[in-house]
């Protein structure tokens, strides 16, 4: 359902498609999910297992490794901002839906948590690298 987007996106952003290198595959993302005792949305299964080890993840906001993946308050961190400012984050309650809206918190002694432009995750990935290339160049 989201692999066909995501490989659509990265063909569009980057002008190449994903590599079966650039992702983990289902089936890691599924045991190591399963070691860490966690659920994830399945927009964000299938981005690790598509695209989970692209460059593009730890370029400059960078996306967290499943080991990374982090509980503030009632969310759970999958990114963080380059300066770690802000972080972005997935509803507790959410994480059984699909494809969940994104929240993002100012990074401080309280962190100050709002919807990030209403964009859900799977969109919210990719209007990342979106921008994210227009403000860097590509790795040779």
């Amino acid at each position: 359902m989201f692999k066909e987007y995501y490989n659509s996106k990265f063909k569009e952003i980057f002008g190449s498609p994903l590599k079966t290198s650039d992702g983990l595959g289902d089936q890691l993302v599924k045991v190591k999910l399963q070691q860490l005792g966690l659920k994830i949305p399945e927009a964000l299964a299938q981005y690790y297992a598509v695209a989970g080890l692209h460059w593009i993840n730890k370029e400059h906001n960078r996306l967290r490794d499943l080991e990374e993946l982090e509980w503030l308050d009632d969310k759970l961190v999958f990114m963080d901002e380059n300066q770690w400012v802000v972080y972005w984050a997935i509803l507790k309650s959410d994480l059984h839906t699909p494809n969940p809206t994104v929240w993002q918190g100012n990074n401080g002694d309280v962190i100050e948590w709002w919807e990030d432009c209403d964009y859900k995750c799977a969109r919210f990935i990719m209007a990342m690298w979106e921008w994210t290339v227009t403000e860097i160049e590509a790795p040779m």
